[in-house]
C-alpha cells in the first residue's frame, strides 16, 4: 500500500495523501494550532481542497493518531482563551481573554464541517484514542464514522465550563432523537467506542493494530458500491443538513455565552 500512496502535504501537525481513489487527511499533532492558527488551517484546508478538486478521489478518509484530539490539547486551548484565575469551582464564572483565538477556533472549525458536509465525496471519519466534544461533534459532518476499539468520545466541555461545540448539538439529535441526545449533553461525561456502535452513531470498530490500513480497505469496499450510488444516497441524505448554516451562524454568534 505504501507504493501507492501519493502525499499532497506534509508537516508536524498533519498530512494528506491519497492511495488510488481515496483521499486522506491525517491529524498528527496539535489540533487546536491548526484550527485557530491562521497559516496552518489555511494549510489544512488547502489540502482538503486538493483533495475534493482531485476528478480520480471518491472518497475522503479523516483520520487521527492516537490522542491527539484528547482533553491535554483543549486544556491547554481553553486556558489560553479564558482568564487564568478562574477555577473549576468558578466555571459559571468564566471570562473571555483571548477573543481572537476563540473566534478563529469557532469560525474554523465550523468553516471545516461545511466544507466536509457538502463535499460531493464520500466522507469517512476515523477516531482514535481520546476525542474531546469538538471534534466528536465535528465527526458527525462525514457520511460515516469508523472508531479504533480504543476510542473514547468525550463530552469534555461540561467539566471544562464552555458550550459543547462542533456542532455536537445540531447533530446528535437527528442521529439518536432529542431525548437521548439531551441525556448525553447533560449527564454523561464519555461514551466508548461500543457505546457509540450500539447507539448507531459509529458503524464499525476496528482494532488499533493497522487501524490506518483497515479504516483505507473499509472505505476502498464502500467505494466498490460505484459512484453513481454513492453520489445520488448523499445528496439526498444531505438534504437533512439543510438548516446547518442557521445553527452555525447562530453559534458564532452568541459563542460569548459558552
Amino acid at each position: 500500500m505504501e507504493n501507492q500512496r501519493v502525499v499532497f502535504y506534509e508537516d508536524k501537525d498533519f498530512e494528506s495523501y491519497k492511495v488510488e481513489n481515496i483521499g486522506v487527511i491525517k491529524i498528527k499533532n496539535n489540533v487546536f494550532e491548526i484550527i485557530t492558527d491562521l497559516p496552518e488551517s489555511s494549510k489544512f484546508m488547502r489540502s482538503l481542497k486538493t483533495i475534493e478538486k482531485d476528478i480520480h478521489i471518491e472518497g475522503i478518509l479523516i483520520i487521527n493518531e492516537n490522542n491527539c484530539l484528547g482533553p491535554i490539547e483543549y486544556q491547554n486551548y481553553l486556558n489560553n482563551v479564558f482568564s487564568k484565575s478562574n477555577t473549576y469551582e468558578k466555571l459559571n464564572h468564566l471570562e473571555l481573554s483571548n477573543r481572537e483565538t476563540r473566534t478563529r477556533e469557532l469560525i474554523i472549525l465550523n468553516n471545516l464541517i461545511r466544507q466536509i458536509v457538502h463535499s460531493n465525496k464520500l466522507v469517512v471519519n476515523a477516531a482514535h484514542g481520546e476525542i474531546v466534544t469538538p471534534f466528536f461533534g465535528a465527526a458527525f459532518a462525514a457520511d460515516l464514522r469508523l472508531a479504533a476499539s480504543n476510542a473514547v468520545y468525550l463530552l469534555s466541555h461540561s467539566s471544562l465550563g464552555v458550550h459543547p461545540s462542533g456542532a455536537l448539538p445540531y447533530f446528535l439529535p437527528k442521529f439518536i432523537g432529542q431525548a437521548k441526545a439531551s441525556q448525553i449533553l447533560f449527564c454523561r461525561d464519555k461514551i466508548s467506542a461500543e457505546e457509540a456502535l450500539e447507539l448507531g452513531i459509529i458503524y464499525d470498530i476496528l482494532p488499533v493494530d493497522k487501524f490506518e490500513e483497515l479504516a483505507i480497505e473499509k472505505v476502498r469496499k464502500i467505494l466498490g458500491k460505484g459512484s453513481n450510488v454513492l453520489k445520488g444516497t448523499k445528496r439526498l441524505l444531505n438534504s437533512n443538513f439543510e438548516d446547518l448554516e442557521k445553527y452555525l451562524n447562530m453559534e458564532e454568534c452568541n459563542f460569548l455565552r459558552r
